[in-house]
């Protein structure tokens, strides 16, 4: 069971960070909200033009239609098929992840082995604070270096360096991409931090 506790402490911060960035990532109020903040809705002539390429977009990446060749160039549309390929890759192990995290927890309850259970959501929980802290910290002192080592790693091509006058660059300006980072290290952080607590209460009790 020590090594299944072992698995749990790896898993858990995978699910966690997985599972909030799958959430915001075809988040079409959140897209919204961040063009707003970031001034995107003002480049493009008609705020529609924005909702709509964004639903565009969307539909491509859930397989429902293809890409716009009006709106999105050449370079777009293949770098945005590699976008598609990962976060197919990411979507995958998001439910890999998540059903052996049931699977593990669903054993350690069938074997009545509650306080590794919750020391493990616990732990798995504090680790990915301060992991997702001084990521976070890293990013606000120097955003565009992390930004572009990102983006190597990722993919394999130059396709995702664009002029600045390619509509998928006006959608989705750097600021766009600063501000999706922080709301995604928030979501984490309060998911972590609500998983500890439940953990630290369920465990005092346990101890009484």
């Amino acid at each position: 069971m020590r090594i299944a506790g072992y698995f749990l402490i790896i898993l858990i911060p995978l699910l966690i960070i997985l599972g909030n960035f799958h959430f915001l990532i075809l988040n079409f109020n959140f897209y919204q909200n961040l063009y707003q903040k970031t001034g995107v809705y003002q480049t493009f002539a008609d705020r529609e033009i924005v909702n709509w390429a964004t639903d565009n977009l969307f539909g491509y990446f859930r397989g429902k239609n293809e890409l716009d060749h009006i709106f999105f160039s050449k370079q777009a549309i293949l770098h945005l098929a590699d976008v598609k390929n990962l976060l197919q890759f990411e979507s995958g192990l998001f439910y890999l992840s998540a059903v052996a995290t049931a699977v593990i927890s669903t054993i350690f309850v069938v074997k009545k082995q509650y306080k590794r259970l919750t020391s493990s959501f616990f732990t798995s929980s504090i680790v990915t604070i301060f992991a997702i802290c001084l990521l976070a910290f890293g990013l606000i002192w120097d955003f565009e270096p992390i930004f572009t080592k990102f983006h190597i790693l990722l993919f394999k091509n130059e396709l995702w360096l664009f002029p600045a006058h390619d509509n998928l660059v006006k959608l989705f300006p750097q600021q766009f991409f600063i501000l999706f980072a922080n709301s995604l290290a928030v979501n984490i952080i309060v998911t972590c931090a609500v998983i500890a607590l439940i953990s630290a209460v369920f465990v005092k009790k346990r101890l009484k």
